[in-house]
């Protein structure tokens, strides 16, 4: 048999048309199937299960039409059909009308697909305004929302897993720049790598209704990137797309990627044209970025000083990379010995070489949002220069309304409550995982006793992360606010245990240690501050005075380490040591009111001590600042509902400070019934109360919960006595 006569045999026997047929079928089926699991919650390899079925079935179901014919004697062997007698021709109008009617129920199924999906919402505003608070909690999906998963490494040595991460996340970038898109964060769609979850599932629990995910294979000179959009809520692929294109030219490929995904987004969700670009430079250099970007994400001290490394190398193959500088920039600040960062470096150095980085990005590219965040964060806590780093961080979130550390580094140095809480709302609302803003509103709730909200986001953050450190240390946090101690040091010692470079778990494990009188942990395992007061309260003026001659005043954790230093020589009778630290700091009173104020923060902090020791040493003028200022710390506090014990500690210290006893002791209680636990109470201005009975009971009920709150732990009563008793 010829080749012409064989596709005429074909043909005559509808092999050609059983194949069309049994693949529009297939196709048909496939969706369908595809939107059922999805409804049910099947597993997705169900899915997988009937597409390898069609494909192993393709092949018989062909030799089957070939070999077989249907009569009106039913089926029979083709060799067993007399042709004169063959109904192939009306076999043939019948697959046609199937065919068809088939076609017919695929477009009615795309149409229905696509017409019955909820309708979008209106696109919040491109450029940065004041925000709104956000619904952390709602159920709602913003139909132009989208999760980008991390790209699956598929290169042959499987050693490219940052390159693909960085493909993704470069995406992310760009599409978080898109007016109108909401796009979960990174630290949140990266969770589920590795991981086999249902995307529904995902798609619930980052509040998404789009889900990219895809994958990148390296191998030479070369790259291909498979990409697939799909609704989250029933697996429906939009689109799955695979580029094939030269390594060296792998900016342009991402531009690319970017806008053709932006070209699928406009069509489904319809959101703006303008699609941003990636900054180019050398391949070589781009590499070591892109590593440097994975471990400075971690916020690991020694991953960090290991992206520092190869940020250097990246700049030294191209010096005027701009995002590499500020990336750099930000390297020096998280390595400081500052507060709420990870390392060592003494701040003084990290902020000049921080500041020489991140002055040379903006020099190169002055419209870079992450460099003016960067700025933002390192010129916000300095001495005088709060307000120019406000507005850089402001400037940051006008280039790029979706930069994320920008919402949490500004929320940290206003005065606006509001606005704070409104900012890292936002932030967890699109990455709940991103923990600086999770611990920041964590720390926000608590200072309202808003434990409900905190409880509640400590639930949604610890169903996608499992109970890591940051749910440890938020845990502790609450049950500190709550005064439940023991509770707070199990939770807060995990954490620590975890992160032990961390300087918030530090901070709070060193409050609850504290609280229950473990003070030699509370030296070793906490900030120098607590080290301080831990070390002062079992009468070591040795090691306090010297620890106090060494620190630094003028940065870092300034507002702690002034309280816990003024209290200390407040109550040892040397007030004009105090004083002398603020005058050699600040050159006086009132410059450091303005500088470091308190209306944003729980209490009052050094501000009460201060007062009491200008009171002793008859400053009147310096006592007046400083009890205006308190005056107005509390009254905006109460005004944003702070109501923790702290904030009530504070509040009895001005009442004692304006001889107001009665208030005091109403206040002191007020703070025992907010959660107040402690078996040692330094503040200096309860000076003016000890001889009053009343304070004798408020310092035995303190004790004598904190002695509970150590049986808890196993540890033996707290016998030392209280300060002023």
């Amino acid at each position: 048999m010829t080749l012409g006569r064989f596709f005429d045999e074909l043909k005559r026997r509808n092999v050609f048309r059983v194949a069309v047929a049994y693949l529009v079928s297939g196709w048909l089926v496939l969706q369908v199937v595809d939107v059922v699991i999805g409804n049910i919650g099947a597993p997705r390899w169900v899915f997988s299960v009937f597409l390898l079925a069609g494909v192993v079935f393709f092949l018989p179901v062909l030799f089957f039409s070939w070999a077989y014919e249907l009569t009106p004697e039913g089926l029979k062997r083709e060799s067993e059909v007399d042709r004169s007698h063959s109904i192939t021709s009306r076999t043939a109008r019948k697959l046609d009308l199937i065919t068809i009617g088939m076609l017919v129920a695929v477009v009615a199924f795309v149409l229905i697909e696509r017409t019955m999906l909820p309708a979008g919402v209106t696109a919040p505003p491109a450029a940065y305004s004041e925000p709104e608070t956000a619904e952390i909690t709602t159920t709602l999906v913003d139909d132009r929302s989208i999760a980008v998963l991390a790209f699956d490494d598929l290169s042959p040595g499987g050693d490219q897993a940052f390159f693909a991460e960085g493909l993704s996340e470069e995406i992310l970038n760009v599409l978080a720049q898109v007016p109108g898109l909401k796009v979960a964060g990174r630290t949140s769609s990266f969770a589920f790598k590795g991981k086999d979850t249902d995307l529904r599932e995902i798609g619930e629990a980052l509040n998404v209704a789009h889900i990219l995910e895809g994958s990148v294979r390296k191998a030479g000179d070369r790259i291909r990137v498979t990409a697939q959009l799909i609704q989250a809520s029933d697996g429906f692929h939009l689109f799955s797309k695979t580029y094939d294109r030269d390594l060296t030219d792998v900016f342009s490929v991402q531009d690319e990627i970017a806008s053709l995904i932006g070209e699928a987004l406009r069509t489904e969700l319809a959101v703006g044209k303008e699609m941003p670009t990636v900054a180019p430079t050398s391949i070589d250099a781009y590499d070591l970025y892109l590593l440097a970007r994975q471990r400075l994400h971690s916020r690991n001290p020694e991953l960090l000083e290991e992206a520092g490394e190869l940020l250097d190398r990246a700049l030294a193959i191209d010096p005027d990379y701009a995002p590499a500088l500020a990336q750099r920039a930000l390297v020096w600040a998280l390595l400081s010995d500052a507060p709420g960062s990870y390392g060592d470096v003494p701040d003084v150095i990290a902020v000049r070489e921080g500041l020489a980085s991140v002055t040379r990005a903006l020099e190169i590219d002055p419209d870079l949002a992450e460099a003016h965040a960067v700025r933002g964060l390192i010129v916000g806590d300095l001495p005088g220069r709060r307000d120019e780093g406000i507005e850089s961080l402001r400037r940051s979130l006008e280039l790029n309304p979706n930069i994320d550390d920008g919402k949490v580094w500004l929320a940290r140095i206003i005065d606006d409550f509001d606005e704070s809480v409104a900012l890292n709302e936002q932030v967890v609302s699109r990455d709940p995982l991103y923990g600086p803003a999770f611990n920041n509103l964590i720390g926000l709730y608590n200072r309202n006793a808003d434990f409900d909200r905190s409880e509640a986001l400590i639930e949604r953050v610890e169903r996608i992360s499992g109970p890591d450190w940051n749910v440890q240390q938020a845990r502790g946090e609450v049950a500190l606010m709550r005064g439940d101690l023991s509770q707070a040091v199990r939770h807060l010692s995990d954490a620590y245990a975890a992160n032990p470079n961390g300087s918030v778990v530090q901070m709070f494990l060193g409050f609850a240690l504290y609280g229950i009188g473990e003070m030699d942990r509370t030296a070793t395992d906490s900030r120098l501050a607590f080290a301080i007061a831990a070390r002062a309260a079992q009468g070591d003026r040795e090691t306090v005075d010297r620890l106090i001659r060494e620190a630094d005043f003028k940065t870092g954790n300034r507002v702690l380490m002034l309280d816990v230093a003024t209290n200390y020589l407040v109550n040892e009778g040397r007030a004009a040591e105090a004083l002398a630290i603020v005058i050699d700091n600040y050159g006086d009173v009132a410059t450091l009111v303005k500088e470091l104020s308190a209306e944003g923060r729980y209490g009052t902090d050094f501000l009460g001590p201060l007062a009491y020791a200008c009171l002793q040493l008859d400053l009147d003028d310096e006592r007046q600042t400083l009890i205006k200022a308190m005056a107005s710390a509390l009254d905006e506090q109460q005004r944003t509902g702070s109501d923790n014990w702290v904030h009530w500690i504070s509040r009895a210290q001005y009442a004692a400070l304006t001889d107001d006893r009665d208030a005091a002791f109403r206040y002191l209680q007020t703070a025992l019934d907010r959660g107040f636990v402690a078996v040692v109470v330094p503040d200096a201005p309860f000076a003016l109360l000890a001889d009053d009975a009343r304070y004798a009971t408020f310092s035995a009920t303190a004790l004598a919960r904190a002695n509970r709150e150590r049986e808890e732990l196993g540890l033996e009563p707290y016998r030392a006595p209280l300060r002023f008793q």
